[in-house]
């Protein structure tokens, strides 16, 4: 009797602790809901000047600053290149920013806030050349990813709020120039 008592709480709490593993496992980074705010330039890094956006392009000797309160945005000069920097806000807070820098072709991701979100840029060379990501920051950072793009390539940088590809919930698509 003792011992099918045992064997029946032993089966109870075996039960008890799958459920509850089941309901308070943290769910996966839902869409933002509503869309973040949306701030962007489109940069021509010859000669610092914002060919397209709402963000300021501040033109220093070697390259191009854009200010924001993670940790700035800096493209070094780079004829016939065209940077694109794209910096998401919930309310007035950056939650997120992307960044395309034609010198050495590199794509920046960010995730600036720990929010249990997040977002996904890629990028497409030309219109059918080859794509790369979708890339996301890690929390409260940023992840370079060097990419090989010949000079003067066109590139279509798209962030999205969502990496299903049946719903991806794109907030801007910008091009530029490697």
């Amino acid at each position: 009797m003792q011992r099918t008592r045992r064997h029946l709480t032993a089966g109870i709490v075996a039960i008890l602790a799958m459920v509850g593993s089941v309901l308070f496992v943290p769910s996966s980074a839902q869409a933002y809901s509503p869309n973040p705010t949306v701030r962007w330039a489109q940069v021509d890094t010859d000669n610092c000047q914002r060919l397209a956006g709402n963000l300021t392009v501040v033109a220093q000797s070697d390259g191009c600053r854009i200010n924001d309160s993670f940790d700035g945005t800096f493209f070094r000069k780079d004829p016939n290149g065209v940077a694109i920097k794209v910096e998401l806000y919930v309310g007035s807070t950056l939650v997120a920013k992307s960044e395309f820098h034609p010198y050495g072709e590199v794509l920046w991701a960010y995730d600036t806030r720990d929010d249990s979100d997040t977002i996904y840029t890629t990028l497409r060379v030309r219109e059918t050349g080859p794509l790369y990501g979708p890339y996301r920051g890690p929390v409260n950072g940023g992840d370079l990813y060097n990419l090989s793009i010949t000079d003067g390539s066109t590139v279509s940088m798209a962030v999205n709020d969502n990496n299903d590809p049946n719903n991806l919930d794109q907030l801007i698509a910008l091009q530029g120039t490697a």
